[in-house]
């Protein structure tokens, strides 16, 4: 009897360790905001830190995007975005180019109004603030320039990218004060949904307004444009995610619908073999309750280059922890999470890098409104 007993003692006694040992590092952070951190050994060699931050949208918590000194293609590092924002916490973002103009990957969707759509068609979060909603999949924009005068629709190509040949792309404020395009181009300077100005290339994007950039062929439409024209730009994302007023891009997909399809993801999402190996990670989720979990899961130090989660490690770990859907976002180096006024985990390289975006978590109060999702360009410039 006793031989019996023995095993279940031991696991009991484990899992109330356990238990203390979690509960020990559990706090709330708002009302709807929960921290807590483990450790968790994936290589053999030494634990790790994981963190993680539980978000319920439903008790009146915003979790968006947002942007380095407000603009894409700007650097700050995640503990200064949240400040700068009045965050309670935060984690890294999506993906960037690490090289200048350190745009953005994917696409962005920030209080209802499209900041950015580059070509590349990755897993994406879609959260729904006024409703409590969340959604991952891979969204597909649909956009046109219209001229209200001959009700000619020109398709657009893309929103604050670089333009590519044949292109048509849009640029607004959030872009900064120029489209930094060339000169082989023509160029609307659009004010109050009216074309005040014509350029090759380069343009000032006006406070007021944003540039369409034309390409190639697509050059046809912008002579039917002259200056007085009067246009619309309608733009939004289809197949219902026009509703989701916050969407973040990341990749690959970890869960969906409760099982684990990183490797899949991978290589359907263009991943490179490069990434494959363990590093520093950060993942997003949500739980059955629709909570949203943030998740930081600490990687590589300077003694032991081999630390950190491989994707399906961590997606494994994120449906341990209740996720039913997850994805990565961008990891590694820039791999942070804020908490209350300080880092919490320990960065890659031993302190934070400059990032294009954060993940931020904030309360709302009763008399703050949030805008409902927006199809038009017209928006307050951030700079």
């Amino acid at each position: 009897m006793i031989k019996r007993l023995f095993p279940i003692t031991v696991a009991l006694l484990f899992f109330l360790f356990q238990a203390a040992f979690l509960a020990a590092e559990e706090r709330d952070i708002v009302p709807g905001v929960r921290y807590f951190k483990f450790t968790r050994n994936w290589s053999g060699k030494k634990p790790i830190g994981v963190h993680v931050l539980k978000v319920s949208i439903k008790q009146g918590v915003q979790v968006k995007l947002a942007l380095a000194r407000g603009a894409v293609g700007r650097l700050q590092t995640t503990s200064v975005i949240a400040r700068n924002n009045e965050a309670v916490a935060a984690v890294n973002g999506t993906f960037f180019d690490i090289f200048w103009p350190h745009l953005p990957i994917g696409l962005i969707v920030i209080d209802g109004k499209i900041i950015m759509k580059s070509l590349l068609n990755r897993t994406a979060v879609g959260i729904a603030l006024r409703t409590g909603e969340i959604r991952f999949g891979i969204p597909k924009m649909s956009g046109n320039v219209i001229n209200i005068s001959t009700g000619e629709k020109i398709p657009v190509f893309g929103i604050n990218r670089p333009r590519k040949e044949g292109e048509v792309v849009i640029y607004t404020p959030e872009y900064g004060w120029k489209t930094k395009s060339n000169s082989s181009g023509v160029e609307l300077i659009v004010e109050d949904n009216m074309v005040v100005g014509l350029s090759d290339g380069n343009s000032p994007i006006p406070r007021n307004g944003y540039v369409i950039s034309f390409h190639g062929w697509t050059k046809n439409y912008a002579n039917a444009l002259p200056p007085g024209a009067i246009i619309h730009t309608d733009y939004k994302l289809t197949d219902g995610w026009d509703r989701f007023d916050q969407v973040i891009t990341g990749g690959p997909r970890l869960l969906e619908n409760g099982v684990n399809v990183a490797y899949e993801s991978l290589d359907e999402e263009g991943f490179g073999s490069d990434v494959y190996g363990k590093n520093a990670r950060t993942a997003i989720g949500v739980d059955r309750n629709g909570d949203i979990l943030l998740v930081v899961a600490e990687g590589r130090r300077k003694r032991y280059r081999r630390l950190g989660a491989k994707f399906a490690e961590l997606a494994d770990l994120m449906k341990e922890l209740g996720a039913v859907d997850a994805m990565c976002l961008d990891g590694g180096s820039s791999t942070t999470m804020y908490v209350n006024g300080r880092v919490v985990n320990r960065p890659t390289g031993g302190s934070q890098v400059g990032v294009s975006n954060a993940v931020i978590v904030k309360p709302y109060y009763r008399e703050e409104q949030i805008a409902p999702p927006q199809t038009s360009t017209q928006e307050t410039p951030a700079r």
